[in-house]
């Protein structure tokens, strides 16, 4: 008997796993990319240091108030600037109902997301002006949980210098159903299981 709920249990719990999950940043580790031909130019501020566009999904929030262009994903454009783009692509699709990002705190930051069919929507406008008077500073929003595979951040606005040098969404990764052959084939192996745990008891 003691076999049988061994087996039935580890069934359950190999069934749960998928569906298991915590509030959490679904950013973290997450594959960046810039797109556009202002990102690594800072006219009239020296040379800057230009972060790799990893930095910004690797959970580490550099200290307020730090230059823009030193150690950052930064870039020139226009206000707005629709032509330099960062996208974040999760490593799972997940449900998202909060957003922190740290960026320049003079300016204004768009934030769309993609859905698991693929269609991007417009989904909140970030200043990071919350504990900073210049340069880095935290930008917060909350909105009702979205389902999404991606991000992009574009400058709404500012003074046509910006950075970004952080970007967590929090929420929950999508669980991935199991595959119906899989659940058959552990239903069977859990039954094959439970015969012979009976065949033990009855000797």
């Amino acid at each position: 008997m003691k076999l049988k709920l061994t087996a039935i249990t580890a069934g359950l719990l190999v069934l749960a796993a998928p569906f298991a999950s915590a509030d959490t940043n679904v950013a973290l580790g997450g594959t960046v990319t810039t797109t556009g031909t202002g990102f690594g130019v800072s006219s009239g501020w020296g040379v800057g240091t230009l972060a790799a566009d990893s930095s910004l999904t690797d959970g580490i929030f550099l200290p307020v108030g730090r230059q823009w262009n030193i150690g950052t994903v930064y870039w020139q454009g226009g206000a707005p600037d629709t032509s330099d783009v960062i996208t974040i692509t999760l490593a799972q699709a997940s449900t998202v109902d909060s957003l922190h990002l740290e960026a320049d705190n003079n300016d204004a930051y768009s934030v769309s997301y993609r859905d698991p069919g693929g269609s991007w929507h417009l989904l909140t406008t970030i200043d990071p002006n919350t504990d900073s008077h210049w340069g880095l500073g935290d930008g917060y929003a909350a909105f009702a949980s979205v389902s999404a595979t991606a991000f992009q951040i574009t400058a709404t606005g500012g003074d046509g210098s910006y950075a970004v040098s952080e970007f967590q969404a929090n929420g929950a990764v999508i669980p991935v159903v199991p595959e119906p052959g899989n659940i058959a084939l552990l239903a069977a192996g859990l039954g094959v299981t439970g015969l012979i745990a009976r065949r033990r008891r009855q000797r």
